[in-house]
């Protein structure tokens, strides 16, 4: 995993905020899902230059009281991380540092939408959380904890989601028309890669209708269709 991830990853964990109001979603997930199961996938699914972070704001007041000493909020950490890391533009849910590296802070769209949630852990120059429908499938999901190497040597703990609910949130996602082509192709081969992972390397994990409750049904049966068209083995599927 890229050093500057992990650097924020250990400050995430010094700081008592990993898992207890953020998790890492999007494609860096897949490095806790190999490190899991003792594999690694092709490097062409895991390329990125950014990292997502979800922010479940059902937990605003536990992180509120972690956070009282960091007046910066979430930019602040970065930049212990890394001081070059600055905003995109004022008001963005996106820094970057001077090596073109970028930090994405998303939160689930409100339920219901008109209502006005908290979107910044600090003060005005802080990041603003972008709001993204149906991301309260993942805040609502299993979390899986796992350590991985970074590409420095060192170690970092990650907080992800469970990879079944990564899997289906990537194939809903490859299915949304207004989704740049490029991007839904790309949701598409993570989720099965995911899919293949969990059946072959993780089989205690199953797709069961009680475990994916999160989801809606349409969702689930949609993702199980697809899964089935896609040449994986005939008695990988979803358990009743």
């Amino acid at each position: 995993m890229p050093r500057v991830v992990g650097s924020i990853l250990r400050l995430f964990e010094t700081k008592k905020l990993l898992g207890s109001g953020f998790q890492v979603i999007g494609t860096n997930a897949l490095y806790a899902y190999e490190a899991s199961a003792g594999i690694f996938f092709e490097s062409g699914l895991m390329a990125t230059r950014d990292v997502d972070i979800l922010w479940d704001t059902r937990s605003r007041l536990q992180l509120h009281s972690r956070v009282k000493a960091e007046p910066g909020g979430l930019l602040a950490i970065l930049q212990e991380a890394d001081p070059s890391f600055e905003l995109v533009r004022k008001r963005s849910f996106r820094a970057m540092n001077q090596k073109g590296y970028m930090v994405d802070l998303l939160k689930p769209e409100p339920r219901p939408p008109h209502l006005l949630e908290k979107r910044q852990m600090g003060a005005s120059g802080d990041l603003v959380a972008e709001e993204i429908p149906n991301l309260q499938w993942l805040v609502s999901s299993p979390k899986l904890t796992q350590c991985v190497i970074c590409d420095d040597g060192y170690p970092a703990v990650m907080v992800v989601p469970d990879p079944r609910a990564f899997s289906l949130h990537k194939l809903w996602l490859s299915r949304q028309a207004d989704r740049e082509p490029i991007k839904r192709r790309r949701d598409k081969e993570q989720a099965l890669a995911v899919c293949r992972l969990v059946l072959h390397y993780l089989p205690h994990l199953q797709f069961s209708p009680a475990e994916l409750r999160m989801f809606p049904k349409a969702v689930v049966t949609t993702a199980a269709e697809a899964i089935k068209a896609s040449g994986l083995p005939p008695d990988y599927g979803f358990r009743s």
